[in-house]
């Protein structure tokens, strides 16, 4: 089983994530994080189709660069996603790679539902729990 749902914060988005492996985890992640920015993901259609590939010394450091590159992609290019296909997560030495291939499509105000601003993801508040049973990540989005 995989999904998210969000937390109540005072201030700002808290998702709680999960999936029966960190791949999924990770992907549902960045689905509630899109979901945030634009709360219908059913009327983005597969226009586009990029891949992604990150690096980073931890699993913390991992997800904090892959959902930032969802806010420099939205800023940048004005990408929104509803298909995230994480491929895979591996440690090589000290360095973990998460390869993916996310489809979505250029974000359009008369045809997609506007959600809220993201301004960062909160570093400070991430946990990654692995257990037997699946992960559940939660995480912070600063709005």
């Amino acid at each position: 089983m995989k999904g998210f749902r969000y937390i109540d914060h005072t201030a700002d988005v808290q998702s709680l994530s999960w999936g029966r492996t960190l791949e999924e985890a990770f992907s549902q992640c960045a689905l509630s994080l899109m979901t945030v920015i634009s709360p219908n993901l059913e009327k983005i259609s597969h226009k586009v189709q990029k891949s992604l590939k990150i690096k980073a010394e931890d699993k913390e450091a991992l997800l904090f660069d892959f959902l930032s590159e969802f806010l420099f992609i939205f800023d940048v290019e004005g990408l929104v996603f509803n298909e995230i296909d994480i491929e895979s997560i591996t440690k090589i030495n000290n360095e973990y790679e998460l390869e993916a291939i996310v489809r979505g499509e250029e974000f359009d105000k008369k045809k997609h539902d506007v959600g809220t601003e993201v301004k960062a993801i909160t570093y400070s508040f991430i946990n990654i729990d692995e257990s037997t049973g699946g992960v559940k990540i939660k995480i912070v989005f600063d709005i």
